[in-house]
């Protein structure tokens, strides 16, 4: 039993390994590229924000590498980079285009893991991803 036990866990871990280092040798151009494919598609970008988006997310990606090769990743370096990252991208959208790059990073995250919505609504069900107005009333 315990061997089996054992067995489990050593292989749920090179499995975790492994994916790991597939993802970690993809170029930051490709990540760029894929990522701005993806913006595109679920933010219809114009050709000048696909550009501009572009070189930000290349630049990131290029700064998360170096990070990453450092082997001294600080946590609170990459929180950081990624705030900044995303504040630069909602200067270049739109309005409608900004609500839904953000139901994208909530949808990329998981939604709000405390239980609460940030917004100040109640979406302890996790199933609440109406944005369209009402934000603070509570259905009792």
């Amino acid at each position: 039993m315990k061997k089996t036990m054992l067995a489990m866990i050593m292989a749920l871990f090179s499995i975790t390994a492994f994916a790991q280092r597939q993802d970690s040798d993809v170029t930051p151009e490709k990540r760029a590229e894929n990522q701005t494919k993806q913006m595109t598609e679920k933010l219809d970008l114009s050709e000048d924000q696909q550009k501009q988006i572009y070189n930000l997310t290349l630049a990131r990606a290029q700064k998360v590498k170096e990070l990453r090769a450092a082997q001294t990743v600080d946590r609170e370096q990459m929180r950081a980079s990624m705030e900044t990252f995303n504040n630069e991208v909602a200067k270049l959208l739109t309005v409608e285009q900004q609500e839904k790059y953000k139901t994208m990073l909530e949808d990329r995250r998981g939604g709000d893991r405390r239980g609460g919505d940030r917004r100040g609504g109640d979406s302890r069900d996790g199933n609440s991803r109406d944005n369209g107005g009402g934000g603070g009333s509570r259905n009792n």
